[in-house]
């Protein structure tokens, strides 16, 4: 009898847009810039949409930016998953 596999829990068709490098780097150094100025901003997140607030965290180990939207509410996003960083003056 031979053993039949088991299929990958991991999806095959990753439908995320992807990001060259340059714009990954951009959208790194506004979060830092963020973070380090206090200074709130509109990521514009996959299957998610827009989500407003200023950078809480930067979770390198674990590739989440905490986002702080009010008093106590905080949202964490996966890194790969941001498509576009705005002003929210703009």
């Amino acid at each position: 009898m031979t053993a039949i596999p088991k299929p990958s829990s991991k999806r095959k068709n990753d439908d995320r847009p992807k990001l060259d490098e340059f714009t990954q780097q951009e959208i790194a150094e506004r979060l830092q810039e963020a973070k380090q100025t206090d200074k709130p901003l509109i990521l514009l997140v996959y299957k998610q949409g827009a989500v407003q607030g200023t950078v809480e965290k930067l979770d390198g180990d674990k590739q989440l930016i905490h986002i702080r939207q009010g008093y106590n509410d905080t949202v964490k996003v996966p890194f790969r998953d941001i498509l576009k960083v705005e002003d929210p003056a703009y």
